[in-house]
């Protein structure tokens, strides 16, 4: 494992390129987003998926999430329905996770269902590292599954850094709390995880 500082406000293109070659091999890489750090793998790779549950510990019941760059990528992968287009207009990028159903066949280890949680965070390295890469990233939380979460690439290193090849330290996290998970069926929004969105500011 490496361990990276990458500058937040500017991220350097070399570390980013370094980040994205272990994406394109199967590997794992943390990395910081506006809510906390996160294990990126390739969202389109069954052994990407396996090695993050895996670094995880993660129940495979449990599905992940994936992040990413603008909404106009996540629409080739995603479907849309009138209320979340609106709602993901609003607040992404963003500590908000919409759960959709899927227009790309993803491999079904990263959900076990035919829908995903996408989120586009609010993050210049996050942003930076998924529009090179070029194809969505896993983005479950940098942590052993229910342990403490991970506001700092430290915090990160602790519990899974024996399990990655790279960490991308880019400080502390801005929001320090996860990202609100929802999901929007017949134009009903249903709170799944609470999280830095409150539900009074999704009704409004």
């Amino acid at each position: 494992m490496r361990i990276l500082k990458i500058n937040p406000n500017k991220p350097e293109k070399k570390l980013t390129a370094l980040a994205v070659d272990i994406l394109k091999g199967d590997g794992l890489v943390v990395y910081p987003t506006d809510t906390l750090y996160g294990i990126a793998g390739n969202a389109l790779s069954k052994k990407a998926i396996l090695r993050v549950y895996s670094a995880k510990g993660r129940n495979f019941k449990k599905p992940l999430s994936i992040a990413f760059h603008s909404l106009s990528q996540a629409k080739k992968y995603v479907r849309f329905n009138p209320l979340a287009l609106r709602l993901a207009k609003i607040f992404l990028p963003g500590p908000l996770t919409i759960v959709l159903p899927m227009r790309y066949k993803f491999p079904k280890e990263l959900t076990g269902s035919r829908n995903v949680g996408i989120r586009i965070p609010d993050n210049k390295i996050s942003l930076e590292l998924i529009e090179k890469f070029g194809y969505p990233i896993t983005a479950t939380s940098a942590n052993t599954s229910g342990n403490a979460d991970p506001i700092t690439a430290k915090d990160a290193i602790v519990q899974i850094g024996d399990k990655v090849d790279l960490v991308l330290d880019g400080g502390k996290c801005k929001l320090k709390k996860p990202s609100t998970v929802i999901e929007v069926i017949d134009d009903k929004i249903k709170v799944l995880r609470r999280g830095v969105v409150s539900q009074k500011a999704l009704m409004k």
